[in-house]
């Protein structure tokens, strides 16, 4: 990996040159030139998820392999989604500046979902991640997924914030049959393979970065993570060149491949 930070005034074009399975990909994008804190990153990482999920699903493509996700189909907008903190308090950002009455139906979605989560047992578990062992992700996973609680931003089987959209929606793609989605197993459903996963760098980021914060957050509780972190102190900010290498760092050592 090479990476070359530039000042261009206010902000830096950073780029960098990654050789992964073989081949090179190059990337470039302007970050805060100054101290910057991680959270003002998220449009350099959402450009980097997604410069390596298009390199995937070339390389999936190479093998013969089509991505059978499209719009209108949001199955998977019924999992439980892990984002961190950081998109936690974008999201609620996102919601406040959205204008009546979609705002209040969009509020109402989240608050709905939390009494169909406590009947299931499954909210003080969400509410406490961190307790949340390994070999419990996936049975904890699927008891969510089998309550149809649809992601508040779902409208007409598509994302209605596209855009904004968390790292983790962003890495999601499958090659097995649509249907499929509708009935999930560890059989039926084949994900394409992700080269560099930066919605997980972006987790173990920030939780360094901050001790008290949960290592993911589950969408469905974002805007409640998010209010219970409006008193907390943000972690101080950083040069955003020394931020912009750190990331690199880490994707290019122990969060390279396909975990």
């Amino acid at each position: 990996m090479t990476t070359h930070v530039e000042d261009t005034g206010e902000l830096l074009n950073a780029t960098a040159e990654l050789t992964i399975a073989g081949r090179k990909i190059s990337l470039e994008m302007p970050v805060p030139a100054g101290p910057t804190r991680l959270s003002n990153l998220l449009p350099f990482l959402r450009y980097l998820t997604d410069r390596f999920v298009d390199f995937s699903v070339e390389n999936a493509q190479a093998e013969g392999l089509a991505v059978s996700c499209k719009k209108g189909c949001g199955a998977c907008c019924r999992q439980l989604v892990p984002i961190s903190a950081i998109e936690a308090r974008r999201l609620r950002e996102v919601v406040d500046q959205m204008s009546e009455p979609r705002k209040s139906t969009i509020l109402a979605r989240f608050e709905e979902a939390r009494p169909r989560l406590q009947a299931a047992g499954l909210l003080e578990k969400l509410r406490e991640p961190n307790r949340i062992g390994d070999d419990e992700v996936d049975p904890i996973g699927l008891a969510y997924f089998q309550q149809g609680i649809a992601c508040p931003f779902l409208e007409d089987e598509s994302c209605s914030i596209y855009e904004e959209r968390p790292l983790a929606c962003r890495e999601y793609l499958v090659v097995s049959p649509a249907e499929n989605c509708a009935r999930p197993t560890v059989d039926s459903i084949k994900p394409v393979p992700i080269v560099v996963r930066v919605a997980k760098t972006l987790r173990a980021l920030n939780v360094e970065k901050n001790p008290s914060t949960p290592r993911w957050v589950a969408l469905i509780l974002a805007l409640e993570q998010a209010e219970a972190d409006a008193g907390l102190d943000e972690v101080p900010p950083q040069p955003g060149p020394a931020l912009v290498r750190e990331i690199f760092s880490r994707l290019s050592g122990r969060d390279a491949g396909n975990g």
